[in-house]
């Protein structure tokens, strides 16, 4: 569940898991960006299902109070010795619009939602938001 936001527009800190649903409520209907931007998240996350990411994380001002966000910035994790659907990777690789994604190990997976994506550009810490299925 998707707490509200605080006093600075932004999630409090941590990992906040929620259903494709619930983000879409919360985040991609507020003006004509936030709908496209959630139609391009859609299509990440069905890709990377079928690429095989076993964790997607959804971050940068599209998971703020703003009302028309920049972008949405995505990290995917992928184990090893989990089976890819090549062509899905591919698509992801290539990008989509509204979306910069990472694709990364456990490794680079844990700096990034730890370090990179756990505080804005001044050092606050703030939350993200984690897809769940």
């Amino acid at each position: 569940m998707i707490p509200p936001f605080n006093d600075d527009g932004v999630l409090p800190p941590g990992i906040h898991p929620s259903r494709l649903l619930e983000i879409d409520v919360i985040f991609g209907r507020g003006s004509e960006v936030r709908r496209a931007q959630m139609e391009s998240v859609r299509w990440m996350v069905d890709l990377a299902g079928q690429a095989g990411a076993s964790r997607i994380i959804l971050n940068g001002s599209f998971v703020t109070d703003i009302m028309e966000p920049n972008d949405v910035d995505c990290v995917l994790l992928f184990a090893a010795g989990v089976s890819r659907n090549k062509s899905a990777v591919k698509q992801l690789r290539a990008g989509l619009p509204f979306l910069s994604i990472a694709l990364v190990d456990q490794v680079d997976f844990d700096e990034m939602v730890n370090d990179f994506f756990a505080r804005d550009r001044m050092g606050t810490p703030k939350g993200m938001v984690e897809v769940i299925k």
